[in-house]
């Protein structure tokens, strides 16, 4: 009926629910996760907060939601990383580029900032699980960067630290409705990040944004997929 021209229910409910974790996304890492509420993300979803009770239980739920959608977006894009990159260092900026450009595409946020303790319960602890395992992923890369050549000799632990530190801080300035696109900051970014740990630094680095056209690996069109809550 209608030739598929209204979405179903189901592709209804998902749509809701990619707006709903968007919006959230947007609050927490503005707001702060322990201040903002439920109903700072109705009212900037311009939907009361009994709306918004119908698909979420509680803050948590929603937190935890979010967290799981950026941890997803970084294991797949490190994912992609690891299978193009030419060494553990190409491996470690595909994976980051692709990273910041999917979570602003997704959440509209380049990064998810939570406060400690900001995740409660048994589902919690394996979302800590999971990013720990994220970063002992990168820290292997590091390692595996230092035996081929392609990273300098370093602390992988420290460098870890500071790429993803560098990643999340554009959380604190960056807006979507800008003049600079997801691709341009995010090979910016990760550019710059990225060269202190170059075992063979290029001489300069991009000076003008408006040359990074689009990104240099495919989008993840994977990440596109709606899972319900």
């Amino acid at each position: 009926m209608w030739n598929d021209a209204i979405p179903d229910r189901t592709a209804q409910q998902a749509m809701k629910r990619k707006a709903i974790l968007r919006a959230a996304a947007m609050v927490f890492t503005r707001q702060g996760s322990h201040g903002a509420t439920l109903e700072d993300v109705a009212i900037s979803l311009g939907v009361s907060k009994a709306a918004l009770y119908r698909y979420v239980l509680n803050k948590n739920e929603l937190v935890l939601a979010c967290q799981e959608e950026a941890l997803d977006i970084a294991d797949k894009a490190l994912t992609q990383g690891e299978k193009e990159g030419l060494n553990a260092l190409d491996k470690i900026r595909i994976g980051l580029t692709n990273y910041l450009i999917e979570m602003i595409a997704e959440l509209g946020v380049p990064a998810l900032i939570l406060e400690d303790n900001a995740l409660h319960g048994a589902e919690a602890e394996q979302t800590y699980e999971k990013r720990d395992a994220y970063e002992m992923r990168m820290r292997r890369l590091v390692r595996d960067g230092i035996a081929d050549g392609s990273i300098v000799a370093t602390e992988p632990k420290i460098a870890v630290f500071m790429l993803l530190g560098s990643i999340h801080w554009v959380s604190k300035w960056y807006r979507p409705e800008g003049n600079w696109t997801p691709e341009m900051v995010a090979h910016a970014i990760v550019e710059i990040a990225t060269r202190a740990l170059d075992a063979r630094p290029a001489p300069t680095l991009t000076t003008r944004l408006e040359d990074i056209a689009r990104p240099a690996q495919a989008p993840l069109s994977y990440l596109k997929e709606d899972h319900a809550l």
